[in-house]
């Protein structure tokens, strides 16, 4: 009781059970290297989880798809409600008592994993699992069934499942152990690296020997606005940083804009004397 008391009603979790915090990180590509963004979150259950889930639409890609009324409709690549089952069932079946260890949410380029310590409770094979329901932290789940957010049925790894094949993406993957994972193979992964291959492609074959290093940025960018810094340092054979460099120059000069973010924009040329 008093360990459920802190896990519902204390304002950070950090002091009395700091294994409770869900972390959720953003990298680079299909590995754990680069990480492009992190949060963690320690404060009550239910704030936690809400922000998690935030966490994780802000990261999806989506398609806006016009209904013919007022209000569009948002399709995300991974069905929502699924992503919603997961960060819920790592919440209410992590085992509490192992220290160490958070619920650790990461997003890759083609692919959402979602852990949690504990693996699968006592009394669960994984011959059973999915078809049969056994709770390790059976007030954790009583408590958010009374709020709504689970129905404490034991149907959460099968409509996950269905969504997933509703929307037409691959099965969820499972692995089990001392962690549970569950993971969700993204939907425009492909069309992703598509696109990044024939980006380095078309800068790779415009490169030439001549020009200062502003010039063959302009020109680069001039044929394609997507390209990355990463991309023209390793086209023309210098540094990041360097690039960096007089990309500033250029924009203090007034001859070059960045539109949108820096992961998802492109770059504007404003004057190419």
């Amino acid at each position: 009781m008093k360990n459920a008391g802190v896990l519902f009603f204390t304002e950070s979790i950090q002091l009395l059970c700091e294994q409770a915090t869900i972390t959720c990180a953003v990298f680079d590509g299909i590995e754990r290297v680069h990480v492009l963004n992190r949060k963690d979150y320690s404060q009550d259950i239910i704030t936690n989880i809400n922000n998690a889930l935030h966490f994780i639409k802000q990261e999806l890609r989506v398609e806006y798809k016009m209904t013919g009324t007022a209000r569009r409709k948002e399709i995300y690549e991974l069905p929502l409600d699924a992503v919603r089952e997961a960060v819920i069932n790592a919440v209410v079946h992590r085992d509490y008592f192992l220290a160490g260890s958070h619920t650790v949410i990461e997003i890759f380029d083609d692919r959402v994993e979602i852990s949690n310590p504990g693996g699968l409770p006592r009394g669960l094979s994984e011959r059973d699992f999915g078809r049969r329901a056994v709770r390790r932290n059976q007030l954790i789940a009583s408590l958010l069934h009374r709020i709504d957010f689970v129905e404490n049925m034991g149907t959460g790894i099968n409509k996950i499942r269905t969504l997933l094949k509703v929307a037409g993406l691959p099965a969820p993957h499972f692995e089990f152990g001392d962690f549970y994972t569950i993971v969700f193979h993204r939907k425009q992964y492909m069309t992703k690296s598509v696109e990044k291959m024939s980006v380095k492609s078309s800068v790779k074959s415009s490169v030439k020997s001549s020009g200062k290093t502003a010039d063959k940025i302009i020109k680069l960018m001039g044929e394609n606005s997507l390209v990355t810094i990463p991309e023209l340092a390793e086209a023309l054979g210098v540094t990041t940083r360097a690039i960096e460099k007089q990309i500033a120059k250029l924009q203090k000069n007034g001859q070059l804009k960045r539109i949108g973010p820096a992961k998802g924009g492109y770059w504007k040329i404003i004057n190419n004397e």
